[in-house]
């Protein structure tokens, strides 16, 4: 199985490489939700994951931040699906 994974930079400008975890297409709003991990963990020593709004652009993923509180509600219950599925 081909892991994919994109380059991102962290608020320091720092290079990050990037986990994909999962991607969803949301038909209602017509948009495309990631899901990711830079592989680094909590104060409780789980997995962080993060998700966002995306465009891939080529071979290239384009993070795009996430301002509206429904596409925030999409992306939350995205990632609890994701965790109620690895259980």
């Amino acid at each position: 199985m081909n892991e994919l994974k994109f380059e991102t930079q962290d608020k320091n400008g720092n290079r990050v490489i990037c986990d994909v975890i999962a991607t969803y297409h949301d038909d209602n709003t017509n948009k495309d939700f990631i899901v990711y991990t830079d592989k680094t963990l909590d104060e409780n020593n789980k997995l962080k994951l993060y998700y966002s709004l995306y465009k891939k652009e080529g071979n290239n993923i384009k993070l795009i931040d996430i301002t509206d509180i429904n596409d925030k509600k999409i992306g939350l219950e995205l990632i609890k699906q994701l965790i109620n599925d690895i259980r």
